[in-house]
């Protein structure tokens, strides 16, 4: 299958300061992918260059058989059938919802306003302002707007930052579910790896300009590249193993163990802090390894002798120096 979206070494600078460095990935047809890193990172940078905001100092962009660019060529915004949904979302304040999502739809799409307020379930809505909206409406006004525009691509800027943290598991389900729907690509930059691991088909992990790994969520998760993507992903710990020094095993991963247990790898330590993470407990165990975190469903005393246990097919190999 040949990708629908291709970046082949796309570098960018604002004056002296470069912000992304020969950077290359591809998006196969229908694909949802994750820009996923810290601020600062050139995630919202590789968007616009996309959309077409930003012209790179170096690289290429091909969209659906298309080159957008490359050295010589540059596709304006307006000409890239790319639909664009602010992290701020961009509504109109005076226009109605029924009068936002029609600023930008094609004479080719024959849907009415009702009909994106039905798919993205805000039917009746047409009349209001996007004042009389909470947050979470307004979003799914701009992706009806934006999608009224027949674009071949949708780009998201942190869709979910403006969303109360109640709320997001279920946006979360409700964008992948519409994005399928409507077979839409869709490329989204986020910081939160719940996001990615939740919507996305494929994560592009960055840092400081560069990719450092680029794969389905499974691989992201449990055979992260490097130390840095094993953290961003969650909470892990550098276990040594027979010599080998880049070994890292996530927290969900070590167990706390009664001494007396020996069916695992098992270091011993004190307890030295604990957090409650909702179900269970996150301690952090000092031992002649290191500090380990480790998950526990008990509150354990600060100092307490113990035990932790991991199994070898749990250690993730990573491949650094």
């Amino acid at each position: 299958m040949n990708p629908f979206l291709t970046l082949s070494g796309i570098s960018h600078a604002y004056g002296k300061t470069k912000v992304l460095h020969n950077c290359s990935f591809s998006a196969k047809p229908g694909e949802l992918v994750a820009l996923l890193g810290e601020s600062g990172s050139g995630k919202t940078t590789l968007l616009r260059l996309i959309a077409g905001f930003e012209r790179p100092t170096k690289g290429s962009i091909q969209l659906n058989g298309r080159t957008l660019v490359a050295p010589g060529i540059f596709t304006v915004p307006e000409k890239r059938q790319v639909g664009m949904v602010f992290q701020d979302y961009a509504l109109f304040p005076h226009l109605t919802v029924e009068k936002n999502i029609g600023i930008g739809q094609t004479s080719s799409n024959r849907k009415n306003a009702d009909d994106w307020l039905d798919l993205v379930g805000l039917n009746g809505l047409g009349g209001r302002l996007p004042h009389e909206l909470s947050g979470g409406q307004q979003q799914r006004i701009a992706i009806a707007r934006s999608l009224a525009a027949s674009p071949e691509i949708l780009l998201l800027d942190e869709p979910f930052s403006n969303i109360d943290e109640s709320l997001k598991f279920g946006f979360r389900m409700e964008l992948r579910s519409l994005l399928r729907i409507v077979g839409m690509n869709a490329i989204f930059v986020t910081h939160d790896t719940k996001d990615a691991l939740a919507v996305a088909d494929t994560i592009v992990v960055l840092k400081d300009g560069c990719i450092r790994q680029t794969g389905s969520p499974e691989d992201i998760y449990l055979r992260p590249a490097d130390s840095y993507v094993a953290t961003l992903m969650g909470p892990c710990s550098t276990v040594r193993n027979e010599g080998r020094k880049n070994g890292m095993v996530r927290a969900e991963h070590l167990h706390i163990l009664h001494p007396s247990i020996q069916k695992e790898t098992t270091l011993n330590g004190t307890v030295e802090h604990v957090l409650y993470q909702g179900g269970h407990f996150l301690v952090g165990v000092r031992t002649a390894n290191g500090l380990l975190l480790a998950q526990s469903n008990d509150c354990l005393p600060i100092d307490a002798k113990v035990t932790v246990g991991y199994n070898n097919e749990h250690l993730m190999w990573l491949n650094e120096a």
